[in-house]
């Protein structure tokens, strides 16, 4: 497969290199937000929760203490449709994150073995369809769709996919005449300083900056600390809207249900 695609290129190695090198630290990358969910995720989901009740709260009464201002009954309805508004964006950020803890808590390990193999595949696939590398795979839906599964079953860390993906790649070249093609990749310079700068950036940010957290006991230690603390925050916090509310309805507030 290596000598299907030819580039013409000076200093492609160079670029290739650096592709799969950023490549490789998107995959671990998305491996510590993982871990890092796996230790602290469903705190982290129950801080959220609150914290979302306390905002629905917060709004609920901000509702009815507006309606009592203008002398008029809190509308339930009007009242429904307007939190459910509000807090739309809350409830998805919630699920996404209740579905990232499900999937740390079910991630498993691999074999070495099978890691090195994973390489292997990902390198050969990525010298002949990676997009950066070969333009028509974004041209093709084809190529684009195995691209696509290529790049799930590498970070999914699965060798029987990618070894599936690689027949597949090799059967799609040949059925788009795709064999000794020479590309030229216009601004290499400029390409190789951008992967460069993301290669930077994944390195300074989260998730991959929790590697360090995750291995260091004290940090990890003070981290669910933090934790803990901002969720007893929160809790302090909805029981004193618990009282305004109360306070709100001992003083008399009226509210109109309507059927549907």
């Amino acid at each position: 497969m290596d000598e299907i695609i030819k580039v013409k290129n000076e200093g492609y190695s160079r670029y290739e290199e650096l592709l799969m090198q950023r490549d490789k630290l998107r995959k671990e990358a998305h491996y510590l937000q993982m871990e890092y969910m796996n230790e602290f995720g469903e705190l982290i989901t129950t801080v959220f929760e609150k914290k979302i009740s306390c905002i629905q709260k917060k709004k609920t009464i901000a509702f009815c203490q507006a309606a009592v201002n203008r002398g008029e009954p809190v509308d339930q309805n009007a009242l429904n449709r307007y939190i459910k508004r509000e807090m739309d964006e809350y409830q998805r950020q919630l699920q996404r994150m209740i579905a990232e803890n499900d999937a740390a808590h079910s991630m498993t390990s691999v074999p070495v073995a099978d890691i090195e193999k994973i390489k292997k595949i990902y390198r050969r696939l990525a010298k002949v369809l990676h997009p950066d590398i070969n333009p028509k795979t974004n041209e093709i839906p084809e190529l684009k769709n195995l691209w696509n599964m290529v790049v799930v079953s590498y970070n999914s860390n699965s060798l029987k996919a990618l070894e599936e993906a690689e027949v597949l790649v090799n059967r799609a070249l040949k059925a788009h005449n795709i064999s000794d093609m020479v590309i030229e990749i216009p601004n290499l310079d400029e390409k190789i300083a951008q992967v460069e700068e993301e290669i930077l950036q994944i390195k300074g940010n989260d998730p991959y900056q929790y590697k360090y957290l995750l291995s260091d006991t004290v940090l990890m230690d003070e981290k669910r600390a933090e934790l803990q603390k901002e969720l007893e925050e929160y809790t302090n916090y909805e029981k004193e809207l618990d009282q305004v509310m109360k306070q709100l309805i001992d003083q008399g507030v009226n509210v109109i249900w309507r059927m549907n």
